[in-house]
């Protein structure tokens, strides 16, 4: 596509801090949504960046989304109540984000003409299955958060027409260092708790999880905003590598191997009891590997050593803080010198 502004929801969160960078390394002009409940860290690089707009707004506001759409070329909505924990904790407002805003961002890029719409929605949706699932596999969610995920995807196809062609990616469990860090998803669990207590502790274990590196992540983005819109338009796309469904002990034993080529440590991993999270899949990626051209070209150990290099170097600080928890909704982390 022509290098017009894009519109990136939640451009301050976790994905978004990293394809933010991506799209401007291409030379794209992007507009930052966000509502900053997990600070403005990820952003204030920018703020002197001609490339860069960046807007404070929550998207259950119908006139902060409606504005932000001028002039834009392409969205990309990122912006969510992302994981079963932060679900539980703001049900009322994991549905008014997820589901009832999504609406919203949609239906005000189709009528203001925006023809490339693309939409962050999760793996989670198959929540339990015995085969590995392609995009025609039925859903069975097992949590509040995939339920609005679901309810999300079908009100924005259902609004899919020659003149709005909304793209959906389920995502895979995202890993990896980010400027805006998180410390509740799998892979920098582990690290974390590696650093911090010296072990790695597995609930269960023989779960399979399909994973996927946030800088892969956002390539597969890049490759939906550069492809032909009659290509993608209309479609779903599982996000991820099939060589990257793995059980959770395999991640813990992949992690380990990171930290141990990171410092020369021997890390132990600690199986304990039965695991509390109902999630259980393996997911195929076909799809966006032959329509796309779509493979990973990062690894979990790579990951855990970054992540406990900046552990090390002081450039996280204090993981334990509650910014970098998506159910705590704290942005205090910013106060800290």
């Amino acid at each position: 596509m022509d290098k017009e502004k894009i519109l990136v929801i939640g451009g301050a969160g976790y994905l978004g801090a990293v394809l933010n960078e991506k799209l401007l390394n291409e030379g794209y002009f992007i507009r930052i949504l966000d509502s900053f409940i997990y600070g403005k860290k990820a952003v204030e690089k920018y703020s002197n960046n001609r490339g860069v707009e960046i807007i404070e707004g929550d998207i259950r506001n119908i006139e902060t989304v409606n504005s932000s759409m001028r002039d834009t070329g392409c969205v990309v909505l990122l912006a969510a109540v992302v994981g079963d924990p932060a679900s539980k904790a703001r049900p009322q407002q994991t549905i008014e984000t997820n589901y009832l805003a999504s609406q919203v961002v949609a239906s005000s890029a189709k009528i203001n003409v925006i023809k490339r719409f693309i939409s962050a929605s999760t793996c989670s949706v198959y929540g339990v299955g015995k085969d590995i699932l392609d995009e025609e596999a039925p859903l069975n969610p097992v949590s509040l958060y995939a339920r609005t995920k679901i309810s999300s995807e079908e009100s924005i196809m259902a609004i899919s027409d020659s003149t709005f062609m909304p793209t959906i990616m389920r995502m895979s469990t995202l890993y990896g260092y980010s400027p805006r860090m998180r410390f509740d998803l799998v892979v920098n669990t582990m690290t974390m708790t590696a650093f911090t207590e010296g072990k790695i502790t597995v609930f269960g274990g023989s779960q399979w999880r399909p994973l996927l590196n946030l800088y892969d992540a956002a390539d597969a983005f890049f490759k939906v905003i550069e492809a032909d819109l009659h290509k993608v338009g209309g479609k779903i796309y599982n996000v991820g590598s099939e060589a990257q469904n793995y059980r959770i002990t395999e991640v813990a034993n992949l992690v380990a191997k990171g930290i141990k080529e990171a410092s020369g440590r021997d890390i132990p991993i600690n199986i304990e009891g039965e695991n509390v999270d109902a999630r259980d899949y393996r997911v195929s990626f076909k799809k966006i590997q032959n329509e796309l051209g779509f493979n990973v070209s990062h690894t979990i150990p790579q990951a855990a050593k970054e992540i406990w290099q900046k552990l090390e170097s002081k450039e996280i600080k204090d993981p334990k803080q509650k910014v970098y928890y998506n159910h705590y909704f704290d942005s205090s982390e910013e106060l800290v010198g």
